[in-house]
């Protein structure tokens, strides 16, 4: 059993993210977490908690994987046709196995609901990262006449914020050409 410390907390986070992602939280267990990480079950119980790990991985995913990608959305200039390859994009990581296991924070939620307060604001934060993005391509959609209500810009983005998670869920099921068809379809119902 590995008594000595000689990772950084950073790279204790890295893993323990692969891990939640795969088993979700409540399907890794202190003496798992412990191996999985390369760590005594005392570094688990006194240093750094399950809890604590969970949360801090929620934010790397967060910071890695979904801040970079609606940055790229937000930045986009094409309207409803840079949400079309959004959501394309999307598709592709989800069938090429990019992600361990769906969106992580879609597993989250499903898992956790209301359980954790903390996990609650994170996935809040995630809500309004997701909805204001979809709102500023929105935006640029509405400038270039693609949209024919734009009073609806705000309906509109709480609706695609339904569409991402129903892929995290309709990838296991239907192949990429059912999945583009999907947010083909979905893409139709705002312009």
């Amino acid at each position: 059993m590995p008594q000595a410390l000689n990772q950084t907390y950073e790279e204790l986070v890295f893993k323990a993210q692969s891990l939640f992602w795969k088993q979700g939280y409540k399907g890794v267990n202190a003496k798992e977490l412990a191996n999985h990480l390369d760590v005594s079950m005392s570094t688990i119980y006194n240093k750094y908690t399950k809890d604590m790990l969970f949360i801090d991985s929620i934010e790397y995913y967060m910071n890695t994987y979904s801040d970079p990608f609606l940055s790229q959305l937000r930045a986009s200039k094409e309207g409803l046709i840079s949400l079309k390859d959004f959501f394309y994009a999307l598709i592709e990581a989800l069938l090429d196995k990019t992600f361990p296991r769906s969106c992580l924070m879609v597993n989250t939620v499903v898992e956790m609901r209301n359980e954790n307060q903390d996990v609650i604001n994170l996935y809040q934060r995630y809500f309004d990262a997701l909805v204001n993005s979809y709102k500023v391509v929105l935006e640029k959609a509405i400038e270039l006449g693609q949209i024919k209500h734009p009073e609806k810009k705000d309906d509109y983005a709480r609706f695609l914020l339904g569409v991402i998670f129903s892929l995290s869920i309709l990838y296991k099921i239907n192949d990429k050409e059912s999945l583009q068809n999907f947010i083909d379809e979905r893409l139709s119902f705002i312009v």
